[in-house]
């Protein structure tokens, strides 16, 4: 019997997910669903549990405040509100600078860019 207990508690310590991560899904799930208005407010809940990330920072907390920005941008696009995307990436590139969220910025642009010409 012990060493079943012995067995589990590891696991379970090791597959527990925090309250941001669990938003963060919840959000990537809504926006799959294409329930933007419901990701939106997950991902913004992300940023709102790690507001402290400045008095307690970790590389993981603040990948994943980048990456719920970053979600957040291509929520905003997806919705045609290309300004606020483009903020949200650009907080998302000052956290974790990468290629993936200046790739995305670009794209952005040149719908702000293509809307400002039409």
């Amino acid at each position: 019997m012990y060493k079943l207990i012995y067995f589990f508690i590891p696991i379970l310590m090791f597959s527990c997910k925090t309250d941001a991560e669990l938003a963060m899904e919840r959000g990537i799930q809504f926006y799959d669903w294409n329930k933007l208005d419901q990701a939106i407010v997950e991902f913004n809940k992300v940023q709102y549990l790690l507001d402290d990330y400045k008095n307690h920072p970790s590389l993981e907390s603040i990948e994943l405040l980048a990456q719920a920005h970053f979600n957040l941008g291509i929520t905003y696009a997806k919705m045609n509100i290309y300004n606020q995307a483009e903020q949200e990436i650009l907080h998302a590139l000052s956290l974790i600078p990468n290629a993936e969220y200046r790739e995305v910025l670009e794209l952005v642009r040149q719908k702000i860019n293509s809307n400002n010409n039409n």
